[in-house]
């Protein structure tokens, strides 16, 4: 769960409608309501502050629903001005299926059970979106000459978004438990928890992950450093067609958009350094330690062992506060002992694929806190990797959707690898 994002991407790609006579009022709705649940935490009224700073944008902005399809959740318009929420996966939400856009808006403007229920589960979505709008008024000519999507942008995005949740769960985190012990989901949820759950300590890893969805699975995103190189080559190659035809004056204006570009990339790097610095590493310690405490709790020991082991093990690299490290170490003993004796008293309960990531789990929390794996067990992690190893090739094998695909071989390797005794480093 942890280990890997959920593919349903919040795409920067407008939507071409109709207008429908409901919008308007809809929009006006939809936009107060997720107004008032955003400014219910810091992260949330901190980000309606830019916006209202940054210029008449925000107040001009609109919020609409329309049928795409792609597995955009939502995405964020700058020639429309609005923030658009696919209409597929609201049906979804609802478990709705024959209804025409029209007739969504309809329904979601007329009745207000159904949007509160809506705006409650979205508004990590809408909160992301808005992010992208903010960076719109402030960068506004960052996607002309860019030429892309700048993949920096997302890296603002999920970390407010990520913000967010925690504050919306620590403050009340009975979604969070209820997802945790696997006895809630929505569409909307389990893509905020995708990012949420996917927390360290290191925040270059935090960022990798990021890259690595947008650039190697979901396409179409530019780094701003490749925009700007690329901007650099298409001014150097047009210089000495131009001159020598007459342009000089089309040259001068592709000289001025390079220029902008780096204007505002040496602009945004500024802010985004400055960003994480402010918030890491106090805020993913305080978030591993929720989330790790709430999975002990729940019993999802994989999850507590991911949060609490793992992060307990690199303390010393990221000047946590002393307090923040003793937290983390005493629930990171805390997680292996409970996950190795709930093995024992639970291993001819379970299947292959739970036990299997029980063991990895503990094991890896074990070699990464340089802790002895429990030598009562090493005999069951013998005898049940080799069952994995099959079950996961034959999982592998079959299976067709891209992110299943990954998840099963990436634990085929992690199986077909770990075959010997286990040994702290």
């Amino acid at each position: 769960m942890r280990g890997a994002y959920l593919f349903l991407a919040l795409l920067l790609t407008p939507a071409a409608a109709p207008a429908y006579p409901g919008d308007a009022r809809l929009s006006a709705k939809l936009k107060r309501e997720f107004e008032t649940a955003i400014s219910s935490v810091p992260a949330g009224r901190e980000l309606l502050g830019r916006l209202e700073k940054a210029g008449p944008g925000y107040k001009a902005l609109r919020v609409l629903v329309r049928r795409d399809p792609s597995d955009s959740l939502a995405w964020f318009s700058s020639d429309d001005n609005a923030v658009y929420f696919n209409s597929r996966f609201i049906l979804k939400f609802f478990a709705a299926k024959k209804f025409k856009d029209r007739e969504v808006v309809e329904i979601m403007r007329g009745n207000k059970e159904v949007r509160t229920e809506f705006v409650k589960y979205a508004s990590p979505v809408f909160l992301h979106e808005l992010v992208h709008a903010l960076q719109c008024y402030l960068y506004p000519e960052y996607r002309r000459d860019a030429g892309g999507n700048p993949l920096e942008f997302e890296y603002e995005a999920y970390l407010t978004e990520d913000i967010y949740v925690h504050e919306r769960m620590k403050a009340e985190p009975s979604l969070l438990k209820e997802f945790v012990r696997g006895a809630y989901t929505d569409v909307y949820t389990a893509n905020a928890f995708g990012s949420y759950l996917a927390l360290s300590l290191d925040p270059a890893r935090y960022r990798e992950k990021i890259r690595g969805l947008y650039e190697d699975g979901l396409g179409g995103y530019l780094s701003i450093d490749k925009a700007e190189r690329k901007k650099k080559n298409d001014v150097e190659d047009s210089r000495i067609f131009a001159l020598a035809a007459g342009k000089g004056r089309e040259y001068a204006a592709g000289s001025a958009a390079l220029a902008r570009l780096e204007d505002q990339k040496e602009a945004f790097a500024a802010f985004l350094k400055e960003f994480y610095a402010g918030r890491w590493p106090a805020f993913s310690a305080d978030a591993l330690l929720f989330v790790g405490g709430i999975a002990l709790e729940r019993k999802n020991y994989p999850l507590a062992l991911d949060c609490l082991a793992g992060a307990d093990a690199n303390t010393a690299k990221y000047g946590l506060s002393p307090e923040a490290t003793e937290a983390l170490k005493t629930k990171g003993a805390l997680a292996v002992l409970e996950a190795a004796s709930f093995i024992r008293d639970n291993r001819k309960k379970m299947g292959v694929e739970v036990l299997s990531q029980h063991l990895k789990a503990l094991e890896k929390a074990c070699l990464a806190a340089s802790r002895p794996f429990p030598g009562d067990l090493g005999a069951l992690r013998a005898e049940t990797y080799p069952k994995a190893m099959a079950y996961y090739a034959e999982k592998y094998g079959s299976e067709k959707d891209p992110g299943r695909r990954d998840y099963y071989k990436e634990n085929l390797d992690y199986f077909a690898a770990s075959t010997g005794p286990v040994t702290a480093p």
